[in-house]
């Protein structure tokens, strides 16, 4: 695990020199173990910070060359089946120099070219250097578990694990807001890809790869997609028996390594089952870790507690408290280097540093809820909705005039456009009628976007339409979320719920095999598979949270107050103070609690305040100065 860099300057464009010792420092957290930089003078360069956990030798240092120099890879991640392709190398002649996953990477992509991308088992982010045909790829794993941004000029293609890189550049000073992917950090509370902030400034989409050549040609392609709809063929007992031989087996992939691993625990059903596979295929000792709230709306730790005991494993749980609110917010902007909105980053910080006081490596339960229908809510409110929205638009509309008291919490949909809009609307942070009154010039929804374009009306399509929306949209927030938590404490987590297996064994199981919808209860393969191990499950939705809610009122209130009720624009995005007073006056009065969408708002004026100062980025710079002389 570690962090990667590096530019391809064109034939035609102006070259800039970049700080490469400043952007590498900037990765310092990604990887303080080891760092490179490789350069053809000309050309191309490539930056690099080392997370050493398989093969801790200097053979694994990076940037990693082969061909006679012709050859350059910088490689953040793991591919768990390196074992297996490396047999596959050697059967063609090819002598390896180390252990290290990153070594069989180079001679894959060598030796396959775009091909061998489809052959890895893991997750990652990659550069690719041809020095002789002057081309570059980049590519990023199946789920985007590991982040890859860039920044395309007419100079060349700059390319980071954090998006703070790509501000830190020369390319990137005269650059603007994009105002789509503002929009969609309001209604979202996070950026999704392809989009960032910054026009000309992309995130590499998951399952993609992209060739960029020094005349300025690109191409791009998918060597993996989540299907859409699959004819489900694992029903019963037999989907529960190759849901638990599936994630036997990736857990017994994840935990190949040179140094201890560890894992997240939650109160929930996904990282339970992920410890207890652990400690049924490992005899080492197993150190799991939680964070605990003290609140009884968010505190999970009992849950987790009893979990730790039930399957035998050594168990710390730390309390995070109102007062450590303050503390920590300066870590989660430093963490994030771009707009991000899920406070359940706080909890994430917390855990991932408790953790890495003795491991490198955890094991997590992201994935679950995703693959097997796990947000009971969501899901269960679209396939419900499926059979009205059959019904022409007037239909449901009278429908929901005459049947309002019967209908409860579901009424509001009836009058959406789609089963698109509506799964929207469930993920938005703030309604869109109350976005526009707060932010009156509030950009629209990208055109270009088919994310929520649901079409057809039968439950089993929006079943498995819902579920590749989840995966393919919301999936990747969490992983953002975990990533920058994690990498901030120079901590190394991995998903064996997002194996490729995992999702191949997933994307066939009939959805009524995962969810009950009269019960609203999920993942019950997972459940059934967790059984067999503990005696104890939760059954409320809940993952590592903080009371957001409270700490606005309290701890945050004054913050909120200076550094967001007090503006009269946001990068440019005109802010009606007198709407968005009234909204945040609800809020502490606990007349409503706005909780999830306020603090995106906070998150991003801090942001703002911290990274894009005077639009020229004289507070990146500056930031990365007082850092260096600090550490």
């Amino acid at each position: 695990m570690c962090g990667i860099a590096g530019e391809l300057r064109f034939r035609n464009g102006q070259v800039a020199r970049a700080d490469w010792g400043m952007i590498s420092s900037m990765m310092y957290r990604r990887g303080p173990d080891d760092n490179g930089t490789w350069s053809d003078d000309k050309y191309c360069t490539l930056v690099f910070r080392r997370l050493s956990i398989i093969d801790l030798s200097i053979r694994g240092h990076q940037p990693m060359t082969a061909g006679n120099g012709r050859y350059a890879l910088v490689f953040n991640g793991e591919v768990y089946n390196f074992m297996d392709l490396r047999k596959q190398l050697e059967n063609r002649g090819i002598e390896f120099c180390s252990a290290s996953d990153s070594e069989v990477v180079l001679y894959a992509l060598i030796e396959w070219g775009n091909e061998a991308l489809a052959k890895f088992n893991g997750m990652f982010a990659l550069g690719f250097y041809d020095g002789v045909e002057k081309r570059l790829l980049l590519a990023r794993d199946h789920a985007g578990i590991k982040p890859l941004y860039y920044l395309m000029s007419h100079n060349g293609i700059v390319f980071g694990s954090q998006y703070d890189q790509l501000l830190a550049h020369p390319w990137s000073y005269e650059l603007k807001v994009s105002g789509v992917a503002l929009g969609l950090y309001l209604r979202l509370a996070h950026i999704p890809a392809p989009y960032a902030l910054l026009e000309n400034t992309y995130i590499l989409e998951p399952g993609m790869w992209m060739e960029i050549s020094a005349d300025g040609q690109s191409k791009q392609g998918r060597f993996f997609i989540f299907p859409q709809y699959v004819e489900p063929s694992l029903r019963g007992e037999e989907a529960t028996e190759a849901v638990d031989e599936a994630i036997t087996k990736a857990v017994k992939r994840h935990l190949i390594s040179d140094v201890p691993v560890g894992a997240f625990l939650s109160g929930g059903i996904d990282s339970p089952l992920v410890v207890a596979k652990m400690r049924s295929v490992s005899t080492n000792t197993i150190n799991t870790f939680t964070i605990g709230t003290g609140e009884k709306e968010t505190d999970e730790s009992k849950d987790a507690q009893a979990y730790a005991r039930e399957i035998g494993v050594e168990h710390t749980i730390e309390y995070i408290s109102p007062d450590q609110a303050l503390d920590l917010i300066t870590n989660v902007i430093d963490a994030c280097g771009e707009p991000f909105g899920d406070y359940s980053i706080f909890p994430t910080l917390m855990v991932s540093k408790l953790a890495s006081r003795n491991h490198k490596v955890m094991l997590s339960g992201d994935g679950g809820d995703e693959l097997f229908w796990g947000y009971t809510g969501r899901f269960a409110t679209l396939i419900r909705l499926a059979g009205d929205f059959g019904m022409p638009h007037w239909l449901r509309k009278m429908r929901w005039g005459i049947n309002r008291a019967l209908l409860r919490g579901n009424n509001r949909f009836l009058l959406m456009g789609s089963l698109g809009n509506c799964h929207r609307s469930m993920h938005s942070h703030l309604p869109e009628a109350l976005l526009k009154e707060i932010f009156p010039s509030l950009p629209a929804w990208p055109e270009e976007s088919d994310v929520y374009t649901y079409d057809g009306c039968n439950p089993d399509r929006i079943a498995q339409l819902s579920r590749w929306n989840e995966f393919v949209y919301h999936l990747t927030m969490v992983l953002m979320k975990v990533d920058r938590a994690s990498m901030y404490n120079s901590l190394e987590v991995r998903v064996p719920l997002l194996d490729r297996e995992v999702i191949e064994v997933a994307s066939r199981i009939d959805w009524r095999d995962c969810l009950n919808i009269d019960r609203k209860i999920g993942k019950l393969p997972l459940r059934h598979t967790l059984a067999r191990y503990v005696k104890h499950q939760t059954y409320t939705k809940r993952g590592f949270e903080v009371p957001m809610a409270t700490w606005l009122r309290t701890s945050l209130r004054e913050m909120f107050e200076e550094y967001v009720l007090k503006r009269t624009e946001i990068l440019g995005l005109e802010i009606n103070r007198g709407a968005l007073s009234r909204v945040f006056k609800q809020h502490i009065s606990g007349e409503r609690n706005y909780a999830w969408g306020l603090w995106p708002l906070l998150s991003l004026a801090l942001w703002v305040n911290r990274y894009y100062k005077f639009n020229n980025n004289e507070s990146i710079v500056n930031f990365n100065k007082e850092y260096n002389d600090a550490r």
